[in-house]
């Protein structure tokens, strides 16, 4: 899809803005974005360094691509809703920080934001950055049974009050 989409990337400068994000998650300076051939015609992309050299996107990890396609998409098609199932598979720490605040700041700009998530570190990290940038959030407990979904809604202090009462959420159906 990116290949060919790619001279809209470049006419908007949606590479370069994206590249300068990901600058905070790393430490190098990223200035660029770019659609090129890599072995065997193939087209990667790559993120150009500030003293002109690049880094195929492929070689910096699992969760730094994962967020570099959202970020790439989301700057291009503007969605009102985004959809992330796993969102800490493959992320460092930093990036994880990094990424519950963009995504806080996506909802604050009026996209609707739905991740899923088996992390206890990943909910307080988004909900924490939603509470920071004072956008409402909820927290869903879900359970699938038998065709029956079931649901409980929570806030991060909801979460924390179980957890501190030694009942894990994720493995609590009593709680719906």
């Amino acid at each position: 899809y990116m290949r060919s989409v790619w001279s809209q990337v470049r006419g908007l400068r949606i590479g370069r803005r994206v590249a300068s994000e990901l600058s905070k998650l790393v430490s190098e300076e990223y200035v660029d974005l770019m659609l090129e051939e890599w072995g065997g015609g193939k087209p990667a992309l790559q993120v150009y360094l500030r003293d002109g050299g690049g880094i195929r996107l492929g070689d910096l990890g699992d969760g730094v691509q994962m967020l570099v396609a959202a970020m790439l998409l989301t700057e291009l098609v503007k969605p009102r809703m985004l959809l992330w199932d796993d969102v800490e598979s493959h992320m460092n720490p930093r990036a994880l920080v990094w990424t519950a605040d963009w995504l806080a700041s996506l909802a604050k700009n009026g996209i609707q934001i739905i991740v899923s998530t088996h992390s206890l570190e990943a909910t307080r990290l988004i909900a924490e950055s939603c509470e920071e940038a004072n956008v409402d959030y909820s927290i869903q407990l879900l359970k699938l049974e038998k065709g029956v979904l079931e649901s409980k809604k929570m806030k991060l202090e909801d979460v924390e009050k179980s957890l501190n009462a030694g009942v894990d959420v994720r493995l609590a159906e009593v709680l719906l």
